[in-house]
């Protein structure tokens, strides 16, 4: 294209001397000015509406802190045995089996605040963290008091140890009946035990 005049508008030419940027040059500066602030407001929107899981609250495999909600099933296939009960000693637990020598799977991410046997010889492992305490009773567990699991470790297996029964209500031990997992949970933001059947089936 052949222009008869200057193609560009008088404003757009430098100023004899050159000591200040043309009008095409501050706009081009402008821009890119616009753009590099937009740019920053924009990855700071998306820093603060997306953190990556492990700086808030991460599973528990990572560098981060471990998510305390989350609540994850200690078996992987299992039956309930007995629902809520256990009022009269402060419990609202539920029984559930999956079988003998079952392995038995954290159901939170937390500490491993206490790990004994009872007066009445159960087994008696509690995993804490910020929003929960799990109480489980009557397994075989492997993780000592004072250990940090994450929801879903092999913490134990399945056992008939302490007062366990039979469907009958006899007394099973020293016999093979009896395998299951008392669940107790109790929720530290109402400070009160609330249904394990809840939470597995939310």
């Amino acid at each position: 294209m052949i222009y008869d005049h200057d193609p560009y508008p008088e404003w757009e030419t430098p100023e004899p001397g050159g000591g200040s940027l043309s009008g095409l040059a501050f706009i081009l500066s402008a821009v890119v000015v616009v753009s590099i602030a937009l740019a920053f407001a924009l990855s700071r929107v998306t820093f603060a509406s997306g953190l990556p899981a492990e700086t808030g609250s991460g599973s528990g495999s990572g560098g981060g802190a471990a998510d305390p909600l989350v609540f994850t099933a200690p078996y992987d296939e299992y039956v309930l045995t007995q629902g809520p009960h256990g009022f009269s000693y402060g419990h609202m637990a539920i029984d559930i089996a999956a079988g003998q020598g079952t392995p038995i799977h954290a159901p939170i991410n937390g500490t491993v605040t206490a790990r004994f046997t009872d007066g009445l010889g159960n087994p008696v492992l509690i995993l804490e963290n910020e929003v929960y305490r799990v109480t489980l009773m009557h397994g075989i567990y492997t993780v000592q008091q004072g250990a940090t699991v994450a929801a879903g470790q092999v913490i134990g297996s399945e056992s008939n140890l302490g007062n366990t029964t039979d469907m009958q209500g006899n007394s099973c031990r020293g016999r093979d009946c009896g395998y299951h997992t008392h669940l107790n949970v109790y929720d530290k933001r109402i400070s009160a035990n609330v249904n394990p059947l809840d939470l597995l089936n939310p």
